[in-house]
């Protein structure tokens, strides 16, 4: 399989078929087939891409997510953060005026985080209000600065808005090889809780 131009300039996926062309033992080239297969491979990568998306947002999914934190734990360059936010007050937003408004919200979520993070961070949508980041080569300090930004947007867009929109975080990192990313998630999972429970206060 490959990807071919038409004689229009427009690029098309295509299967090839070859075959080799012999006279007397030596061959003299190849005869090819090629096949139209540009419908085929959209529904593959469409496939492919809701597999690990959240459709909501657009985010990566959970599984993505779990996938390349995964990964990541095998890596020597350290450190590694994650941080893990929450959405405050969902349900109150989904009573009041409806799980359409709440999805609303949720969007707008995502794109604080999306705005927040650097260009290689890996943010993800892993549950009903709950977002995850996670964050290559970045130390506490890093963490606590992408943190900030992410509390500070959230707090610029609530001036604009009939129902304030609140996010609780939490962060920690991983600096030894001996450490566990997903021990990392608990102890961030954990912070986020904590910081949500002080608000409550």
């Amino acid at each position: 399989e490959s990807i071919r131009k038409t004689k229009s300039g427009k690029e098309i996926y295509v299967s090839i078929k070859g075959y080799p062309i012999k006279y007397k033992g030596k061959q003299l080239g190849v005869y090819a087939i090629y096949n139209d297969i540009t419908v085929r491979k959209k529904e593959e990568n469409k496939i492919k891409y809701l597999s690990f998306h959240d459709q909501l947002t657009d985010l990566y999914n959970r599984r993505f997510f779990e996938e390349e934190r995964d990964r990541f734990d095998n890596s020597r360059e350290l450190p590694i953060s994650i941080i893990v936010a929450d959405m405050d007050g969902l349900k109150k937003i989904n009573d009041n005026y409806g799980h359409k408004k709440g999805d609303e919200y949720l969007k707008m979520i995502a794109e604080i985080i999306e705005n927040s993070v650097r260009e290689e961070d890996i943010v993800a949508r892993i549950g009903g209000d709950e977002f995850a980041i996670l964050l290559p080569n970045a130390s506490k300090k890093v963490a606590s600065k992408v943190e900030k930004r992410i509390l500070t947007k959230s707090k610029d867009k609530s001036k604009k808005l009939k129902e304030p929109i609140s996010i609780s975080t939490g962060s920690a990192t991983k600096n030894r090889s001996a450490e566990s990313l997903e021990e990392v998630f608990k102890i961030a999972d954990k912070r986020m809780y904590e910081n949500k429970e002080s608000k409550r206060e």
